[in-house]
């Protein structure tokens, strides 16, 4: 599948009120939304704004359960939308074993900021980008 590397951009809350997580291309000036939960939104912020929280969260949990069993998230691919929801793959190395996991795109992204981990769109998911002139919702930070 051709894929776009991409970046976080930030999280912000549009117009109705709905969580959206900017995700652009790392060498373009197209946008992709994806619209989260408000708590999935928290946690992203967070990992962009270097924060931690007094106790982990799930997705703390899961950081910390991949380190403890030698586990690495190597790369996170958006993979599809369909009926208005988006997809996502975790690419993790346990051991030398390369393992495939479906995901919601937020955990992935999450997962990848605590990883550093790089991130990747389908191609056929650019028809679904804005360009920034298009963007009037400024990040959450």
């Amino acid at each position: 599948m051709p894929t776009l590397p991409i970046e976080v951009h930030g999280v912000a809350v549009d117009s109705s009120g709905n969580h959206v997580v900017l995700v652009r291309e790392t060498k373009g000036d197209k946008y992709l939304p994806i619209v989260v939960g408000p708590l999935e939104a928290q946690v992203i912020a967070l990992y962009l704004q270097g924060l931690t929280t007094e106790r982990p969260l799930t997705h703390h949990l899961l950081v910390e359960l991949c380190r403890q069993m030698n586990a690495q998230v190597e790369q996170v691919v958006i993979t599809d939308l369909r009926d208005e929801v988006f997809y996502a793959n975790v690419h993790v190395n346990h051991n030398g074993e390369q393992v495939v996991l479906d995901a919601r795109p937020s955990d992935a992204i999450a997962l990848a900021l605590a990883f550093k981990a790089p991130m990747v769109m389908a191609f056929k998911l650019v028809e679904f980008t804005v360009d920034s002139e298009q963007i009037s919702i400024p990040p959450e930070q």
